[in-house]
């Protein structure tokens, strides 16, 4: 998979549109009830990417802003400058070096991805994952779909202190990501302007809608 399609497919599911989860689990209720206090959510975070034997194959470091319902912009600085942003409908991957845009639609690329619990509140959504928690911390969650068909096929987040610090996520080809936030900003109202895909009209655009 190339790194864009992984960015594509990771982080595009850092988006949000449909969640689902039959039986609510004790630690799905508690997630969502701290989810649902996080209206927006900004940080810097440092990420790397390990393969199945655990090679270091990618390190990158950027932005992340969520805002609830449904909205993302992910920004990365380093190695390469990349911006990806999903408006609730759509999800947009800008590449500055390449001068090209890639759409897609959000539905179908977040589809059965555990991130998507992260800004949205619909219960059919949560549904179809299960939630669980570390036997030895209330502080971990792991977070896997009940269809394991996806790209994705566990998302682990971790808080401190009622903030979001870490998530990790483990792919169909045995991949990890890692992330640590830093500079965290909760309920800070980021401006909407944030989520409104701006390039050149010089760009090629890679319309997949």
């Amino acid at each position: 998979m190339t790194i864009k399609n992984r960015l594509l497919v990771g982080v595009s599911a850092m988006l949000v549109s449909h969640f689902t989860m039959a039986a609510i689990s004790p630690a799905a209720t508690t997630l969502k009830q701290t989810l649902m206090g996080i209206e927006d959510y900004q940080a810097s975070f440092d990420q790397q990417v390990t393969d199945s034997s655990g090679n270091l194959v990618q390190e990158s470091t950027g932005t992340l802003t969520l805002a609830r319902p449904n909205q993302l912009r992910w920004e990365t600085h380093s190695p390469d400058e990349s911006l990806l942003i999903a408006d609730g409908e759509s999800v947009w991957y800008i590449d500055p070096f390449a001068e090209q845009v890639t759409v897609m639609d959000q539905d179908n690329a977040i589809e059965n991805n555990p991130v998507i619990l992260l800004t949205s509140n619909d219960e059919s959504t949560w549904e179809k994952f299960t939630v669980e928690t570390a036997a030895d911390t209330t502080n971990t969650y792991y977070i896997e779909p009940i269809e394991n068909n996806g790209q994705v096929r566990r998302l682990t987040i971790t808080f401190k202190d009622g903030n979001l610090v870490s998530l990790s996520t483990a792919d169909a080809q045995a991949q990890t990501s890692k992330l640590h936030f830093s500079h965290i900003k909760v309920n800070a109202q980021p401006a909407p302007g944030l989520f409104k895909a701006q390039f050149d009209d010089s760009f090629i655009i890679d319309d997949q809608r």
